[in-house]
Order: C-alpha cells, then sequence, then structure tokens
C-alpha cells in the first residue's frame, strides 16, 4: 500500500504517521507500538499545508515489528536493500541513549572575566 492517496503537479494528499508511541517492555521485548496516522494535502514545492486531520491509529506489536523485514529505498539512487527488523530496536535503542547523554550532561560553566573558583584568585 503505498501511502501516497493521490498527487496532481506538486500538490499530493498522503498518509502520515506523525506520531509513533512504543510502549516497550524490556523484560519481554514485547508491546504495543501505535502509529497514529494523519491524512496531509501540502504542496510538495513551497511546502505549504492545505488540510491536515486526523485520520485513524493502528497498533502492531514490538516482537513482530523487530521480527520483521524491511525494504529500504536509497532516496539518492533509488536502489533497494532489505535489513532485518532487529535494527530498528537497535536504531531505538540507540537514539534514546543519545537523547538521555545530551540531555543529563551538564553544560560548561562559563565565568564572567576575573572570576575563579579557586579560593583566593580573585
Amino acid at each position: 500500500m503505498s501511502l501516497v492517496l493521490s498527487e496532481s503537479g506538486s500538490n499530493a494528499v498522503e498518509l502520515f504517521a506523525t506520531r509513533i508511541d512504543v510502549q516497550w517492555d524490556f523484560r519481554t521485548n514485547t508491546g504495543p507500538v501505535l502509529f497514529h496516522f494523519e491524512r496531509v494535502d501540502w504542496d510538495r514545492e513551497t511546502k505549504m499545508l492545505n488540510t491536515r486531520a486526523f485520520e485513524r491509529t493502528v497498533r502492531d506489536d514490538i516482537a513482530g515489528l523487530i521480527g520483521g523485514q524491511y525494504t529500504i529505498t536509497d532516496p539518492v539512487t533509488g536502489g533497494t536493500l532489505v535489513e532485518p527488523g532487529w535494527k530498528l530496536m537497535a536504531m531505538i535503542k540507540a537514539a534514546t541513549e543519545r537523547v538521555w547523554d545530551a540531555a543529563t550532561t551538564p553544560a560548561p560553566i562559563t565565568l564572567p572575566e576575573g572570576v575563579s573558583l579557586q579560593p583566593g584568585t580573585d
């Protein structure tokens, strides 16, 4: 199934999963994944949005998704390759760790010129 419902010139009506909820049970590698689809009518050249409306939510299970295979199309060359589903979960975990690390790493403190944290130096 194509997520492109119609096209006319640069205008398209497409379905996008604008929100994806992963409810992962780390103990069993199971849980629901909820894909929230919107029907979007937009101009691809100007990026102008004509209409946008909720379509529906589709549910699948994590175990089924990571157990499958996915054909991925290279946007530059148009070539395709088939990737195993476990990479999907590995990428989500890697992205989660990167976001967590960025959010929990303290920002460096910049002191005004002439101010020091060393006792007796200012």
